[in-house]
């Protein structure tokens, strides 16, 4: 059994259905399967609510959770990321390509909005070329838009195209690619979900089963946050990030067929992703 042990927060969140809605029920019910106490659920329900991602109707188990609007736009979010990564690996997103900078310059006195747009641009997987100007493989804008706000990409962002870079060490794409999104930071990004993916044998076991699936998405989900989502051409082959996707979703599949009524991030459930 993996020494794993499953963060309140993670629980609540693995727990909303496609309508952003779960049952308290159900919530302490695979809480406590995961050998988590009430008290720390609740504790993270709090936070949440507070930090306005969740809203919680009633009280006790026939209370229930329902994610707001901030909250629906990051399990949304979340999902297109798994998405694009299984397409990209099943080779239904091939790169054009086009590099595309995003550049912007904000008056002091409306940092905010100049650090909201860094902020989106590093989440969303771009590089620093200089102060204010990124790089990416992919389009942002419209990413950056849900992020900040149209009126701050619209009164501060720039955008352009090209198909070649030169520069200290920009010689080709796979080299500009390992220059700015070193294929080994990413690589380690991937390792604890490498080693619960080794260590975790299919069980019987329902309790076992929940945490094995926690352990995995959260795995797979810190990974994510990480990795820049490179189109393949620009990554070596084999790529061990796109393998170890695969050998999730297989296990995923068979923890789901073990287990169906188990209902857990269903972003997961991605359709065109792989399975067993």
């Amino acid at each position: 059994m993996s020494d794993y042990r499953a963060a309140p927060r993670t629980v609540v969140e693995a727990c909303f259905d496609p309508q952003g809605t779960a049952s308290l029920a159900y919530v302490y019910d695979l809480a406590a399967s995961a050998g988590l106490a009430d008290q720390p659920v609740r504790l993270a329900i709090r936070r949440l609510e507070a930090a306005g991602v969740l809203r919680q109707e009633g009280r006790g188990r026939k209370g229930r959770l329902l994610l707001t609007d901030t909250g629906r736009l990051r399990t949304d979010q979340d999902a297109q990321l798994i998405a694009l990564a299984y397409a990209q690996d099943a080779g239904r997103a091939p790169w054009d390509g086009r590099w595309r900078l995003h550049t912007f310059s904000v008056p002091e006195q409306h940092r905010p909005e100049r650090d909201a747009l860094r902020a989106a641009l590093t989440r969303l997987g771009a590089a620093p070329l200089t102060p204010g100007a990124y790089l990416s493989p992919h389009d942002l804008r419209a990413e950056l838009v849900t992020e900040t706000s149209e009126s701050t990409v619209g009164d501060y962002l720039i955008t352009a195209e090209a198909t070649r870079l030169t520069g200290p060490g920009f010689t080709d794409p796979t080299s500009i690619a390992e220059r700015l999104w070193p294929a080994a930071d990413t690589v380690q990004a991937y390792r604890p979900l490498a080693d619960a993916l080794a260590r975790q044998p299919l069980t019987p076991d329902p309790d076992e089963l929940v945490v094995a699936a926690l352990e995995l998405a959260d795995a797979l989900s810190r990974a994510l946050e990480q990795d820049p989502l490179l189109p393949p051409e620009l990554r070596p082959t084999p790529w061990p990030p796109a393998q170890l996707r695969r050998a999730f979703q297989d296990r995923w599949t068979a923890i789901r067929l073990r287990a169906p009524d188990l209902s857990l991030f269903r972003a997961f459930d991605t359709p065109g992703a792989p399975s067993a």
